[in-house]
């Protein structure tokens, strides 16, 4: 019996880089491991997942729901707001391991 799940992976691609192939060399690797692979797409930009916290103007929000295109934010004070994700600040990628004290 299989199941169907879904796995969220963020890959920091050249600028150059279009997002469908690396969404491709992804679901091949899945493919190479035996894993059968049902869909595959690439989305420009930072794909939050809901719970978590992002910048968006210069104030924290927390995730509440993302689509394909956009997310439905809640800030500290109740106001809610649903935004393309291209307009939320993405995590640093350079100096993250830093921070913990390894890379650099």
């Amino acid at each position: 019996m299989t199941r169907l799940v879904t796995v969220l992976v963020t890959l920091a691609v050249p600028e150059e880089a279009d997002v469908e192939d690396a969404a491709a060399l992804v679901a091949d690797a899945a493919v190479c491991t035996a894993l059968e692979v049902v869909s595959a797409a690439g989305v420009e930009g930072h794909l939050p997942v809901p719970g978590s916290l992002v910048q968006h103007g210069h104030q924290p929000w927390r995730v509440e729901a993302v689509t394909r295109r956009a997310a439905t934010l809640c800030n500290l004070a109740g106001e809610w707001a649903r935004i393309p994700l291209t307009a939320i600040e993405p995590d640093q990628v350079e100096g993250t391991a830093s921070s913990t004290g390894q890379g650099d």
